[in-house]
Order: C-alpha cells, then sequence, then structure tokens
C-alpha cells in the first residue's frame, strides 16, 4: 500500500512558518542572557590590516532603544589567528549601577619566589596574582582572567581560570609569565577581570575590571618607593566606547578575531564580533638596542654590555650576529651573543655602536655615550648628636656616611680604613678605625670640627663643620633639650633612649648624665624625680 503523500499549500506553508516563530519567540523569553533585543553594540577596529608594532584601536556603539546608552560595561575579548587567548578587558561606561557579585579584592605582581614587588625587570620571569570574593548566598560558576601588559599596550601574558565558588567564600589563582627582552619599559598595566564565562560565549560580567600599574626597568627589580598611578578614568561618552593595544615586534600573521558583550545588567545586553588581519611580518629590519652597568662607570672598571633588547621584528626571526665598536681604537668584536664585557682605560667619552644582524641578513645600528669617569678618593662626611651641645657633655660624631672612591690601581672601591679627628679645643689629633666617637667640649664657644679620612690604598678625603657649644651654667642637668623645664619630652627623649650605649642608633650622649656609657635607671630615675622643674 502506498503511504499517501503530504502536499503542502500555500496556506499550510504560511501556518508552519507561524508556529515556529511563536517557538523562537519562547525560546528566546526562556533564555534572557542571549541579550535584549532593545539594545545593540556594534565592534569595528580602525583598519582592516596591521602590521607589526602598529596600534589597533577597538571601538563601537551602544543602543538601547535607540539612544546612546551609557552607565553600562563593554567586555572585550582579543584572540589570535591561532584562537589564543590576548587580551580581556572590561570598559566602565559612565557610572554602572548594577550590583556585581564577585568582588575582585586584589591584584598583585609578585617575583618568581612570590614575593611582592612592583618592579620588574626586562628579561624575568614574575607572577601575577588575582584574589576573588562571592560574597552572594549563591553558588557562582566564574571565568576569571588576568591580562599583562607592557609600557606600549602590548599583550605580553594572558590567564583564564574557571571554577565553581561557593557562596561566602574566596578564591585565587596566579600564573607565571616572562617580560620579554624587547618590552616597553616604564609604567604598564595589568588587569583581572571576572566573567559567567568567556565573553565569546556569551559570558556575562560578574565584577567590575581590577587594574594594576607596575614598572618594567632595564636594569632592576623589586619593591620601589613610587608614587601610586591614579587608575585611568571610566569612559564618559554615552553610546561609545574604545580600548586598544599594540602589536608585538613578532607577530602572527593570520586572522584575529575581537568579540565583545556590552550589559547595563544581567538581562539587558548585546554582543558583537569583528576580526582584523595581520600581514606577514617578514622582511623588516631588526631594531639594534642595548643597556650597559653600572651606569657610573670609572676607568679600569668592567662595564658589562647587554643587547638583548635588540629586537629580530619578525615572526620566528632570530638574531644572528651582534658587532659592537667600542670607540677606543681596538678593533669591532663580533658576537652571537648578545652579552660582553669592556674595560675603559681612558678618562673620557666614548661613543659605543652596536650593530645586530637577523636571519634575513638585514641590518641596525645604535649608538650610546658612555662617560668614563677618572679615579677619585674617598669622601668624608660626618653628623653629631645632639646638634648644639653643652659643655661638658657628650656628644656622638658619626661617620658613617662618608663613601669610598674608585680605585683604577685595584679595580674596585678602596674601603675606608681610618678616621682622624680633630675638634678644635686643644685634645689634638684623635685616630680610630671606627666610623663613631664620642667627645666632650670642656667650655662652650664655636668649634671647627675636622675629619680626614684614609682609604686602604692611601688616599685621603677631609671635611669640616662648625659645631656651636652652648654654655651649661645655670642649666639643670636633667634639662635633657635645654628649653628651661624639665617635662614630658626630657623624660621621653630619655626613655627612646633606654638601654642603649655608644654606637646603639639609639644612643642619645645628653641622656647619659652619670656618664658610665649606658642609659639605665641610673639616667632615667633622677628625671622623673625633678619633672615640673625650672631653671
Amino acid at each position: 500500500m502506498k503511504r499517501p503523500v503530504m502536499k503542502l499549500n500555500f496556506l499550510n506553508m504560511c501556518t508552519l512558518l507561524v508556529i515556529a516563530v511563536l517557538v523562537l519567540a519562547a525560546m528566546s523569553r526562556e533564555h534572557p542572557t542571549l541579550g535584549n533585543p532593545g539594545m545593540t553594540v556594534t565592534v569595528l577596529t580602525d583598519k582592516p590590516t596591521y602590521l607589526l608594532r602598529q596600534k589597533v584601536l577597538i571601538q563601537g556603539n551602544m543602543l538601547i532603544d535607540g539612544s546612546p546608552a551609557s552607565n553600562l560595561v563593554v567586555a572585550v575579548q582579543m584572540n589570535d589567528a591561532l584562537n589564543g587567548q590576548m587580551m580581556y578587558r572590561t570598559l566602565q561606561i559612565g557610572t554602572p549601577t548594577q550590583s556585581w557579585p564577585i568582588n575582585i579584592t586584589a591584584l598583585d605582581l609578585l617575583d618568581y619566589n612570590g614575593q611582592p614587588i612592583n618592579t620588574a625587570r626586562a628579561g624575568s620571569t614574575v607572577q601575577a596574582k588575582i584574589y576573588l570574593y562571592n560574597w552572594q548566598t549563591n553558588t557562582r560558576q566564574i571565568f576569571g582572567t588576568i591580562t599583562v601588559f607592557d609600557a606600549n599596550m602590548v599583550p605580553i601574558g594572558a590567564h583564564s581560570f574557571s571554577e565553581t565558588m561557593d557562596p561566602l567564600s574566596h578564591t585565587q589563582s596566579s600564573f607565571s609569565f616572562d617580560i620579554p627582552a624587547w618590552a616597553c619599559s616604564g609604567k604598564a598595566l595589568i588587569v583581572g577581570n571576572v566573567y559567567s564565562k568567556e565573553p565569546r560565549s556569551g559570558g556575562l560580567i560578574l565584577s567590575l575590571e581590577k587594574q594594576l600599574y607596575y614598572c618594567i626597568s632595564r636594569t632592576q627589580q623589586g619593591l620601589f618607593n613610587y608614587p601610586t598611578y591614579p587608575l585611568p578614568p571610566s569612559q564618559n561618552t554615552p553610546g561609545t566606547y574604545k580600548t586598544n593595544i599594540t602589536l608585538p615586534p613578532a607577530p602572527r600573521q593570520g586572522t584575529y578575531n575581537v568579540y565583545v558583550l556590552a550589559q547595563s545588567s544581567p538581562t539587558v545586553n548585546s554582543s558583537a564580533t569583528t576580526t582584523f588581519y595581520v600581514q606577514n611580518s617578514t622582511g623588516y629590519p631588526p631594531q639594534a638596542s642595548f643597556i650597559y652597568l653600572p651606569l657610573t662607570v670609572y676607568i679600569n672598571m668592567t662595564v658589562n654590555f647587554d643587547a638583548t633588547s635588540s629586537t629580530p621584528e619578525g615572526y620566528n626571526d632570530v638574531m644572528t650576529k651582534y658587532i659592537w665598536n667600542f670607540d677606543d681604537g681596538t678593533p669591532k668584536v663580533t658576537e652571537t651573543d648578545p652579552f660582553i664585557a669592556r674595560v675603559f682605560l681612558q678618562a673620557r667619552v666614548f661613543r659605543v655602536t652596536l650593530n645586530v644582524t637577523d636571519n634575513e641578513n638585514k641590518w641596525c645600528t645604535t649608538t650610546k655615550p658612555v662617560v668614563v669617569l677618572p679615579e677619585s678618593g674617598p669622601t668624608a662626611r660626618f653628623t653629631w648628636m645632639p646638634e648644639t651641645p653643652y659643655n661638658d657633655e657628650w656628644a656622638t660624631f658619626n661617620a658613617s656616611t662618608s663613601t669610598s672612591g674608585w680605585s683604577a690601581k685595584i679595580q674596585d672601591f678602596a674601603q675606608i680604613q681610618s678616621y682622624k679627628w680633630n675638634f678644635d679645643d686643644g685634645s689634638g689629633n684623635i685616630t680610630t678605625t671606627n666610623n663613631t666617637i664620642n667627645h666632650m667640649f670642656g667650655i662652650n664657644g664655636t668649634f671647627t670640627v675636622r675629619l680626614w679620612v684614609t682609604d686602604s690604598v692611601g688616599r685621603t678625603g677631609f671635611t669640616s663643620h662648625l659645631v656651636q657649644v652652648l654654655n651649661s651654667t645655670g642649666v639643670k642637668t636633667y634639662d635633657v633639650n635645654g628649653d628651661g623645664v624639665i617635662d614630658l619630652k626630657d623624660v621621653f627623649r630619655v626613655g627612646k633612649a633606654y638601654g642603649s650605649r655608644p654606637g646603639d642608633p639609639k644612643w642619645d650622649p645628653a641622656c647619659d648624665f652619670n656618664h658610665d656609657n649606658i642609659i639605665d635607671l641610673k639616667d632615667y630615675y633622677p628625671v622623673c624625680k625633678h619633672y615640673g622643674e625650672d631653671p
């Protein structure tokens, strides 16, 4: 028996089309996170194709019901030509009012041993760490990210992680990355973000972006006393957003993808994508660059030159040779290694030139002046305490700030071996190997105190200061600061120096009333006993 064949006429087709539309509408109502038809976002780049080291500007518009949108956030994800993660950003437009379920409590930069730093040396391996807190009472599936940029906004590291966060719980994640030798030095940026899943998969934004500035240095790494950099402000032009990156010196050729999700609330969001192309980066000459240490150079000192900041400027290109001209009358030196040491035998300015060549036989040169100083003797310096001592009162003179001078003979800084003092009070010259000395002036007046320091190769340095010595007649012994009253200032000063002896950082000879070279109860008790008296 033949089965009847159903023939669809125009009316049947229209009926099926209406049913399909109704089903799709119902499905969209069941999945509000797919976006809200009242909100739209666009994304584009300023050019369709780019070359190495060029800036890529990512920008777009956001509309809600046809009007420019503000007070929202925009997630931006960028992947390279092999779909590797390059960057995650969350841009703040205006002042978003929604409540964020996840707090990024901290973002840290650490050295390889896990110690906090704010300055990373180019060529080193460091860590970035993010700390999160789910302050809500429900479980959250999160997708956390960290993106690291250099001072030119080149993405040099990206990290992501997924996990389930219990209510009222903390979590953290870190990753190690290399600061490339070509990384631009100066103020650089680390950003942390949290989404429900990857933005390219429709992940919603769960937290405002956390930002941390740090420094990239050619010569040093650690925690230094820098001023706090102000964080960049939010973007305040309604209906628009923008951000940018800079391509590295050796970008991978191919199509790069940009994914954007704009969100004014968890149920009002919209997404868009775009691509740009990075052209073949072969055939470009390398960039020559070098540093030298120490920065202050003396005659007959070993100077270390480092050319690792030179870049081959092309994907998979490598440097093949480094040719050095030290401007000292010697032949040029060709190396395959970027490091070389040199000793300059004259005190003058040398113009050091580096020529680098890559595997495509492209080359580049750069020149830096290196100022070589003559050798120098030690520098004598000293301080004293109290600054205006009384006669018949001990004062401590401290020459520890004296500095050694460079000796070409021993190719090192010659250490200071002796300190000769003259206090201009008839006591004569006093020589010691200790950099501190106690002295008591028998009378008041103004004295020229002189200091000579002698180093291990026999060179000397000299300095002098005028020291005013006050008359102790009529002043109570226990008026330590000499303000005419024995009060809390005197008690506090003795208490601060309590237990100290000469040479101790807390030592204050004005508080050693019985001159037994220790500040103890014999000194503290009398000043308390005479508290409140005046001369």
